[in-house]
């Protein structure tokens, strides 16, 4: 009997210890990355935007290794429609940070199979906010809640960026749409007032603004003025109000 107890007692603890060890940290951030995918970008400059997105990552992780189980990461790609590519998922490690690594590399060079006609920018920012909102639900806590645009050019199919962004930061439950411009076209005006306008970069010049960025917001770099010359970023750009969850 008493050979039953002690053995019984120490499978008890193995399986504690076990799921003690392999628990998932709760984030403080949880952040949408929102990729365009139209059209308008030819291929050459879409595989330099797949690279930059993976560069950047690496890039964040590595120069912030505190932010391993602080920031969850999901995505989603756009044209004329909408295809996640990435679950939100807390980073806890290089395992994580490979798997969406891997899945950002995979849209080059089909896109995620989405329809490259047109630019639905509402429609893109709505499915970010839906699946933020939702794992906020699921993990019971009060997070930062960030959608993270890049874009090439301005929205033309379907409605108005605009004000969705604006209804989503006060009092809908985001914390911020922020956005950064591809190229001499591109048009992040529809972030004002929900967010940070990042200003415009080149294509070769987004891993290094993206990292930044993704740094700026995840709150483990605070930014500086050369780095807002950088980004091209205005002062008054920077304030995000937090807003009030019940």
């Amino acid at each position: 009997m008493l050979k039953f107890v002690r053995s019984t007692l120490v499978a008890v603890a193995a399986t504690i210890a076990l799921g003690a060890g392999t628990a998932q940290a709760t984030p403080t951030t949880a952040l949408y990355l929102v990729m365009d995918g139209s059209g308008s970008i030819s291929n050459s400059d879409f595989t330099t935007q797949v690279n930059g997105y993976v560069n950047a990552l690496t890039t964040f992780f590595a120069a912030h290794p505190a932010a391993y189980g602080e920031v969850a990461i999901g995505g989603n790609i756009f044209g004329q429609n909408v295809s996640q590519f990435f679950p939100l998922t807390t980073i806890d490690s290089a395992t994580e940070l490979a798997a969406l690594n891997a899945a950002i590399a995979a849209l080059n060079p089909g896109r995620g199979g989405i329809s490259t006609g047109a630019t639905a920018t509402y429609a893109a920012v709505n499915s970010a906010a839906n699946a933020l909102l939702a794992f906020e639900g699921d993990v019971e806590q009060n997070l930062k809640l960030v959608i993270d645009v890049t874009t090439d050019g301005g929205w033309n199919y379907g409605s108005d960026p605009a004000p969705l962004a604006y209804a989503l930061t006060h009092g809908g439950g985001i914390d911020a749409v922020n956005c950064l411009g591809l190229g001499s076209n591109a048009n992040c005006s529809f972030v004002t007032g929900s967010g940070t306008n990042f200003g415009t970069v080149d294509y070769d010049s987004l891993a290094k603004a993206l990292s930044t960025k993704i740094a700026v917001e995840t709150g483990h770099e605070v930014p500086e003025p050369a780095i807002l010359a950088l980004l091209g970023l205005g002062l008054a750009g920077l304030a995000v109000s937090r807003r009030r969850k019940v």
